[in-house]
């Protein structure tokens, strides 16, 4: 049983955040470039501890906590996470890449002033949630290291190898297609569409095989939903009306059955069924790395100049290509 309503949305619905083009064409290049870096992953993994909260715990999972204490730039926040994820998962859990390349990556405004110092305040808020640990260096960039992904301030380690190895219900991950920043979808997500889409992919993804997301649907009950995400029914609302206008998100209506009732009459019951589509859908499958296949530690130092090299050759391109006025 279908909505019947919108479910065909498209990416340049009004609900997505207005990002200037020029700022957005600049964001995309340096997402390329950051995938071309990340070799055969095509996907971002985070554990599933990162969004939301087991049973028995009372604090909030470290998602709920960085919207909640972003206000209104809680995207900013979990993007930055997110990014900061797809570049140091791949073997050393580090980066120094400067502030004002981040701000270009998540599409800010006056990346080297204004969106620079809101990249800043996003760092200290994820170190204050020690979701990593940030290591101040004069006349350089301060140098991030991940840490696990709960805020238990464990040292990092990829999900796949640490699950692979001990089989550890901590280690449980989902994966984020990293088109979502590469066509520009989460540069322009909302708070709440950026934080029901991570709900939405850890719920897609299985227990039995961790990372997989096949695309399957999901419900919840009311009180089952608050309770493990700390998220409230208006964000949840918001979030899922800007991820259905981006064509991300189906939603239907579908019957519920009561246990026992065959009563030919009786009242119907019916829930939301949530089945994440197009861009959202994890399609690759990636073997874990091994120790052996790890890939070569390169020196930190010499890792920001691939995106900033790519960077200024963009943005030479670009001005050789305008027209002379």
């Amino acid at each position: 049983m279908s909505t019947g309503e919108g479910n065909e949305g498209n990416t340049s619905s009004a609900s997505a955040q207005e990002v200037p083009e020029e700022l957005l064409s600049v964001s995309k290049t340096l997402a390329e470039a950051l995938d071309q870096d990340s070799g055969r992953r095509k996907a971002i993994p985070i554990r599933k501890s990162f969004v939301r909260a087991e049973k028995g715990t009372e604090n909030p999972p470290p998602l709920a906590e960085l919207v909640k204490r972003g206000g209104r730039g809680g995207g900013v926040i979990v993007k930055m996470y997110l990014a900061l994820v797809w570049r140091c998962s791949g073997g050393d859990f580090d980066t120094d890449i400067s502030a004002r390349v981040w701000a270009r990556l998540l599409a800010l405004e006056d990346p080297n002033f204004k969106g620079a110092r809101r990249i800043s305040k996003a760092i200290k808020t994820l170190e204050d949630c020690r979701l990593v640990s940030v290591s101040p260096r004069r006349g350089e960039p301060s140098l991030i290291t991940l840490l696990d992904e709960s805020g238990d301030e464990t040292p990092y380690a990829l999900p796949s190898t640490a699950y692979t190895s001990k089989k550890l219900r901590r280690d449980i991950y989902f994966k984020v297609p990293t088109t979502l920043w590469t066509e520009g979808f989460i540069q322009r997500m909302s708070a709440p569409a950026l934080t029901m889409l991570l709900i939405l992919l850890a719920e897609q993804s299985g227990e039995a095989s961790p990372g997989e997301t096949d695309g399957k649907e999901v419900w919840w009950s009311t009180e089952r939903f608050p309770q493990q995400y700390s998220v409230s029914p208006s964000m949840r609302s918001r979030g899922t009306k800007d991820l259905r206008d981006m064509g991300l998100l189906y939603v239907e209506r579908s019957s519920v059955a009561s246990p026992g009732n065959k009563r030919t009459f009786a009242r119907e019951r019916v829930r939301n069924v949530y089945r994440l589509q197009n861009q959202a859908l994890v399609f690759v499958d990636e073997k874990p790395l091994t120790n052996k296949a790890a890939p070569k530690k390169v020196a930190s130092k010499k890792r920001p100049q691939t995106l900033q090299q790519r960077l200024s050759t963009w943005m030479k391109a670009q001005k050789e290509t305008k027209p002379m006025s």
